[in-house]
């Protein structure tokens, strides 16, 4: 089960004027062009680089030690980070309350005690991340063709687990919004993935079918395996050269292979 949705919030459309070609009723009209759904950060945006770029920033200009025993503290922010998101995912913790745990568990590490800071001391030392963070969003060099090229043949939309508010911003401010019917995150399904029932509920939204809808990211688990046990065609993006075994399932090393 994902998040519950709080405050549901509508699907913007980026170069129709509608509300991401989805009708008052929830739903689109039925199409037969084949859709393509793309995960949005590490497939499309490089979450990576701009979340080292955003600790790293944060740790030199706080005199944050650069690591914890032996560990890069770069890579501590990571862990921290990727163990408060199942709570938020599952719904157990809001998305704001998520950003303060990491805070929380992270200012000790760096040699500070977080305990006696209120929540606007924990939103305030969170935003130094956040605006490092987002300034240095930025797409992979092979999205906007892709996007372009396919939009000639396919629907394209993205599905993305996180908040949609900062999912659509991060769209907008890439540049990506334009080349997209919609942006549809998790907070807004109120499911996350590999949750079938988010692949579900965005080709809802769409008035897709999984017979004709291929969804493509850059895990394995989360996003290629899990579409594909959802009924769609996965496709896993191993931009790292990863040497898992994809079971199955194709792989690309970039977009450029898909449009």
């Amino acid at each position: 089960m994902g998040p519950p949705v709080r405050g549901k919030r509508s699907l913007v459309g980026h170069e129709r004027g509608s509300i991401g070609g989805v009708s008052e009723h929830g739903s689109a009209p039925p199409s037969s062009r084949p859709l393509m759904l793309f995960d949005l950060d590490g497939t499309l945006v490089d979450h990576d680089t701009a979340e080292f770029v955003a600790i790293t920033g944060w740790i030199r200009d706080f005199g944050f030690p650069t690591e914890v025993d032996g560990v890069p503290s770069e890579q501590v922010w990571r862990h921290v980070s990727e163990a408060a998101f199942p709570d938020y995912f599952s719904g157990k913790t809001t998305f704001v309350e998520q950003r303060r745990i990491r805070v929380r568990r992270f200012l000790p590490l760096m040699g500070v005690d977080p305990t006696r800071m209120t929540d606007y001391e924990l939103d305030a030392q969170f935003q130094e991340y956040r605006r490092r963070y987002e300034r240095a969003w930025c797409p992979f060099s092979d999205v906007v063709d892709c996007l372009t090229n396919l939009a000639s043949t396919h629907r394209v939309a993205v599905l993305t687990n996180g908040d949609q508010a900062q999912q659509e911003d991060k769209m907008r401010r890439t540049g990506l919004a334009l080349l997209v019917e919609a942006t549809i995150a998790s907070s807004t399904l109120g499911r996350a993935k590999p949750d079938p029932a988010a692949f579900h509920a965005a080709l809802a939204h769409l008035g897709a079918t999984s017979s004709i809808a291929v969804y493509v990211g850059d895990r394995l688990d989360v996003d290629a395996q899990a579409a594909a046990a959802a009924g769609l065609t996965g496709i896993w993006l191993n931009r790292t050269g990863d040497s898992s075994d994809p079971g199955g399932i194709r792989t690309i090393t970039t977009l450029a292979s898909l449009g």
